[in-house]
């Protein structure tokens, strides 16, 4: 393949990924807790034989966008809500959850109470409270800074709050809960506060997003013009070199 080619495709096949990792952001602007994807670009021949000579680095590597995801753990702003069950986490940290396939975790605090008055996400996963489901019966709730939760003034349990060591090394399961890899242990996150009547917002900037969804595309239709004029050339080389 020409070189000048596999450059074209390459650069078309990151934009694409660029631009839906950026109309998801956007997608999520107004997630409580979300937490926004960027792309990180890599070199696709990074484990290529240096001794292999250029042609047949080209001729026995797949075209491959060279980018990968990658998670900004930034805090998103936080706005009071007035409501007892709405809370956010003012330092690093997530509460944990209880999820089918088993614990994972969020900054998503927007929760709510069922039928049986345990403590849910807006997903409908149990909240963890000392390691097990919270349960609140009773009319008035109060949490204090450490996650204490009291429940008309006699204690019902204590938020899970927890951190890992950074870099984070946690997998994003749909648009705001997190698992641990392998090797990353939860932690209690002392020095994080719970703010009762809160949420944390998503940390989308929308006017940057836009920005570079709109530079994204522009160099899309680029790669694409570039691909087409290599296509053409090797046409008209291939036309003229058979009537010699």
């Amino acid at each position: 393949m020409n070189s000048g080619m596999y450059a074209a495709l390459s650069g078309s096949m990151a934009s694409i990924q660029r631009m839906e990792s950026l109309t998801n952001n956007l997608a999520n602007l107004n997630t409580s807790g979300y937490k926004k994807d960027r792309i990180i670009f890599e070199t696709v021949l990074a484990a290529v034989d240096p001794t292999t000579t250029p042609a047949a680095v080209l001729e026995q590597t797949p075209v491959q966008s060279g980018v990968r995801f990658a998670t900004d753990y930034s805090s998103g702003t936080v706005r009071q809500t007035g409501a007892a069950l709405d809370f956010a986490l003012d330092g690093d940290g997530y509460f944990a959850v209880n999820t089918p396939q088993g614990t994972a975790y969020t900054r998503q605090g927007n929760f709510h109470l069922d039928t049986g008055g345990k403590l849910l996400t807006s997903q409908g996963d149990e909240v963890l409270g000392n390691g097990r489901p919270i349960t609140i019966t009773g009319s008035k709730v109060a949490v204090g800074s450490k996650g204490e939760i009291m429940v008309d003034g006699v204690q019902a349990g204590t938020l899970d709050v927890v951190d890992f060591p950074k870099p984070y090394a946690l997998d994003k399961v749909g648009g705001t809960l997190f698992t641990p890899q392998a090797g990353a242990t939860p932690q209690p996150a002392t020095a994080t506060s719970v703010r009762q009547g809160s949420l944390e917002g998503s940390n989308v900037n929308p006017i940057l997003e836009m920005a570079n969804l709109i530079e994204t595309s522009r160099y899309y239709e680029s790669c694409l013009k570039a691909v087409k004029s290599y296509d053409d050339m090797a046409a008209k080389a291939s036309n003229e070199l058979g009537k010699v």
